[in-house]
């Protein structure tokens, strides 16, 4: 993973197939590849979003065009106009704003794209037990990415949008607001995948994958557009070209969330006393990390919890407090495992580990 310093979030990579290492842009032909392509919008009332759009194309010179002739319509008439300047992301998200709310709005999504997969993919990076980063799923909302819309609205949102596949197709697009802010915008328009004959096969549980690390601030885990990249760089989620069904985090996506957001050191437990996790709900469904010990003893001390859920294979593993004792899958947490918990009011309790 390369250059972790600066944030610079993006996009749907749903690149064709994988070059190898000593594969230039010559020898590739006038195949279309993924170009990305940054502006600035500047709406009339004086507020800017940076933008990042991935612009499916033969050439940068027509991905430049085909971005420039997308943006104002999807600003929308009278939002705003777009500068050609670019800027920086240069920012993270500040421990005060660890978790990171992110909602859905699930409007004009593929049939075979839920809110599960979104589940899967916030799960996924928060489960990384070397980083301090963490998600929380702020639910289904009506609010659509701001780059839509009039401005910021505080919520950090994914959503979906048709944008013309013509002279070359916008793939996705994340934007950045004055605020710490960050939306995405993916392409409904079903000839954002067929135009790089993946037609319906491309996996949405793969593409968000690879689009949280972007929310999260990751860059890709090599440079575009081919390269030389090394063998773990070309392994990772965070690479910059879609090669079929990658759901789970490689060695270089876990070394540059942990390195962007390293865990800090947890004080000592007082000695003689076995370890303690402090875990706190609040009331409705929360994302968290549970300590390693049975789940009567976590309801013990958690009075609270109405219902836990952890996603295992391609199904969930589920306590609740309504399931009778033969359909309860769920007895026993893991450590570093990260858990969707209903609490049916707020508490909190540090949990003891034997």
């Amino acid at each position: 993973m390369r250059r972790l310093g600066a944030l610079l979030p993006l996009l749907v990579l749903l690149g064709g197939a994988l070059p190898s290492e000593t594969s230039t842009a010559e020898e590739l032909g006038a195949k279309p590849s993924v170009f990305a392509v940054e502006r600035t919008l500047v709406r009339p009332e004086g507020s800017r979003a940076m933008v990042r759009m991935d612009v499916l194309a033969e050439s940068l010179d027509d991905a430049t065009e085909v971005a420039d002739a997308a943006l104002p319509g999807l600003a929308g008439a009278g939002h705003g106009e777009v500068s050609a300047q670019w800027a920086p992301w240069s920012w993270k998200w500040g421990d005060a704003e660890i978790p990171v709310e992110v909602a859905y709005n699930p409007t004009g999504a593929p049939n075979s794209f839920g809110p599960q997969l979104l589940l899967s993919g916030l799960q996924a990076w928060s489960g990384v037990t070397s980083s301090s980063f963490r998600y929380s799923y702020a639910g289904v909302t009506n609010n659509v990415a701001s780059i839509l819309a009039s401005g910021p609205d505080g919520e950090n949102v994914i959503s979906w949008e048709w944008l013309p596949c013509e002279r070359g197709c916008v793939l996705a697009l994340t934007s950045k607001e004055s605020t710490h802010e960050v939306d995405m915008v993916l392409n409904s328009n079903p000839e954002a995948a067929a135009q790089l004959g993946v037609g319906t096969s491309v996996d949405w549980r793969t593409v968000i994958l690879h689009e949280l690390g972007h929310m999260a601030g990751l860059e890709h885990s090599c440079p575009v557009p081919f390269g030389p990249c090394t063998a773990a760089e070309a392994d990772a989620v965070m690479y910059y070209q879609y090669r079929g069904v990658l759901r789970t985090l490689a060695a270089d996506d876990i070394a540059g969330i942990s390195a962007l957001y390293p865990l800090a050191a947890a004080p000592a437990d007082p000695p003689g006393e076995p370890p303690g996790m402090p875990v706190v709900l609040e009331p409705g469904w929360n994302f968290v990390i549970l300590p390693a010990v049975p789940v009567a003893t976590l309801l013990q001390q958690l009075t609270c919890v109405g219902a836990i859920y952890a996603l295992h294979g391609d199904g969930w593993n589920v306590w609740a407090r309504a399931l009778p004792p033969s359909l309860v899958t769920l007895k026993a947490l893991e450590a570093g495992v990260p858990y969707w918990v209903k609490a049916e009011g707020g508490c909190g309790a540090v949990i003891r580990v034997n």
